[in-house]
């Protein structure tokens, strides 16, 4: 079996290098750098913070990939893992913006534009050695805390053999 953590990251890179996404994700900071918002969560104890809280304090725009477990099974005669992760996304907001871009647009082009240098979208992607391409990914509609809309996207990524 790989390791999660690898394709947490591995996976997080291809999405800061969808160039609409990553814009979409950009924020300037005090110092007027630009500071892209798609970053990896890592269950690490005392290192980071429970997901629960880290989904909480996401500002908007931001996007975060976890791992949310892998499944076992022999489920095509050649396929031995399954691999859960999830997007949580906040938009930006949308006030002053000429064209804001939400959750619809947000979650169409993390399925559909292809990352710099890539002739295909996520979708149809080796995304970390030893991975298949991803199942139809999925969306659903959530509410924060403060009642605020969010979006959890999930992709299912099959492992081929045992690695």
């Amino acid at each position: 079996m790989l390791n999660p953590a690898a394709m947490v990251d591995s996976i997080v890179t291809t999405l800061q290098a969808i160039p609409d996404l990553a814009a979409a994700m950009t924020v300037l900071d005090e110092n007027g750098t630009p500071t892209c918002r798609i970053s990896a969560f890592h269950y690490r104890l005392g290192v980071e913070h429970r997901l629960a809280e880290a989904i909480f304090k996401m500002p908007a725009p931001s996007l975060m990939l976890v791992w949310e477990g892998t499944q076992g099974g022999n489920f095509d005669g050649q396929t031995i893992w399954k691999h859960r992760f999830s997007m949580y996304f906040r938009m930006g907001n949308a006030v002053g913006q000429t064209e804001p871009m939400g959750y619809e647009e947000l979650w169409w082009t993390v399925c559909n534009k292809p990352p710099t240098g890539s002739p295909v979208c996520i979708r149809y992607m080796n995304l970390y050695p030893g991975l298949d391409i991803m199942d139809t990914p999925s969306v659903a509609h959530a509410l924060d805390e403060d009642l605020q809309d969010r979006f959890v996207g999930t992709f299912v990524i099959p492992e081929i053999g045992d690695n």
